[in-house]
């Protein structure tokens, strides 16, 4: 169980620097299993690989540590890919919808995974959304966050001692909210706030931590949200168990459906939310749940596996949960089907999850219950 106490013995002199200088938000919850700590404001502290701390850490604090760096350095190149004004824009999709991909997509895709092999062997199963033969070759980062590493070390549960690199999974999704990105190439005026790098960990098909990073978040390095399940989420900012009159869920921007809007309806129909926004890419809604949103909602297969393990982890670590829309938790082992057909239900931390399962309709259930 993670305490104030054992947390306050991590580092003190570096959670002495946060609280002087950031002015930390932490809340205890869930009989003090989750909390949040915002330190997105301090200067992160890299370190070489090979150093020592490093080194002899255990296999979990070390991939948390370098996918925070790895994340964030995929976000500076996705910024200056934007920059130079190539983006090098080309649609996947072959049935006639809209599937972008840029420069950006497959640049940052070999930083990610070419880093995490250099730092842990080419053994690490890394699964990513843009094909190997897609990549754009740039530059491999060797470095790693000292702070997280020592948070996630003196706080790493026991059951997560013995991990083997054999049960991790990594799942990437290199540029999430591609159509926001490239909608702002032509038009300055559309934010580019939901763009976000997606880093998520499996265990044994279990998403257990996650990075999610937003390179254009009001800062000038962004801000990159990360959680281990069992011991928290930081870097975001929510104000737990406020009532208001005015619940909203976040749902697509451009993707939706009638089994979508039935869906959102029956929500409203049941008190359970009372308006609807509407955003593009999924790890920007998971961190709309975190921040305000009461829930994010997409009764459709429309999302796949790389799009939801960094965010499940982000937002269970938390206390929040994300299931399909029947309330099945999402495998993530390297062998699974990569589209996630029961669509996506997630739910903020002060939220009952079964409630929301509970008020799907059964016509809903049915249409994404076939194969």
């Amino acid at each position: 169980m993670i305490t104030w106490k054992k947390l306050m013995n991590f580092q003190k002199n570096y959670i002495t620097i946060l609280l002087i200088k950031n002015n930390i938000f932490m809340k205890s919850l869930l009989k003090d299993k989750y909390f949040s700590l915002s330190m997105n404001k301090i200067q992160p502290l890299y370190f070489d690989v090979s150093n020592k701390m490093w080194q002899k850490a255990l296999l979990l604090p070390r991939l948390i540590a370098s996918s925070v760096c790895i994340a964030q350095n995929a976000g500076n190149l996705i910024k200056s890919i934007m920059v130079a004004g190539e983006l090098g824009v080309i649609d996947k999709s072959i049935d006639g919808s809209s599937d972008l991909q840029t420069k950006a997509d497959r640049s940052a895709q070999y930083l990610i995974k070419k880093s995490l092999h250099h730092q842990f062997g080419g053994n690490l199963k890394v699964i990513g959304e843009e094909e190997d033969d897609a990549m754009e070759e740039t530059n491999i980062i060797t470095q790693y966050d000292s702070g997280v590493l020592s948070l996630v070390k003196e706080c790493c549960p026991v059951y997560y001692k013995d991990i083997n690199i054999d049960d991790i999974t990594i799942w990437v999704d290199p540029l999430d909210g591609t159509a926001e990105y490239a909608a702002h190439f032509k038009d300055k005026t559309r934010s580019l706030d939901q763009v976000t790098v997606l880093i998520g960990i499996a265990h044994k098909g279990v998403a257990i931590g996650g990075i999610v990073h937003q390179p254009y978040y009001e800062t000038e390095n962004g801000r990159t949200i990360w959680g281990v399940v069992g011991i928290g989420s930081f870097n975001y900012t929510r104000e737990f168990a406020k009532k208001t009159k005015n619940t909203y869920a976040v749902t697509t921007r451009s993707h939706s459906t009638k089994l979508v809007d039935v869906t959102l309806n029956a929500l409203k129909e049941k008190k359970l939310i009372d308006n609807v926004k509407r955003y593009g890419g999924a790890g920007y809604k998971v961190i709309a749940t975190l921040e305000g949103a009461t829930a994010y909602v997409f009764a459709s297969s429309g999302c796949k596996k790389w799009d939801t393990c960094a965010p499940e982890a982000v937002l269970r670590a938390a206390g929040g949960d994300l299931t399909d829309i029947m309330g099945n938790r999402y495998k993530y082992h390297p062998n699974v089907d990569f589209q996630n057909h029961g669509g996506v239900l997630a739910t903020c931390p002060d939220c009952c999850h079964e409630e929301f399962v509970n008020a799907i309709p059964e016509s809903v259930r049915i249409a994404l219950s076939k194969p």
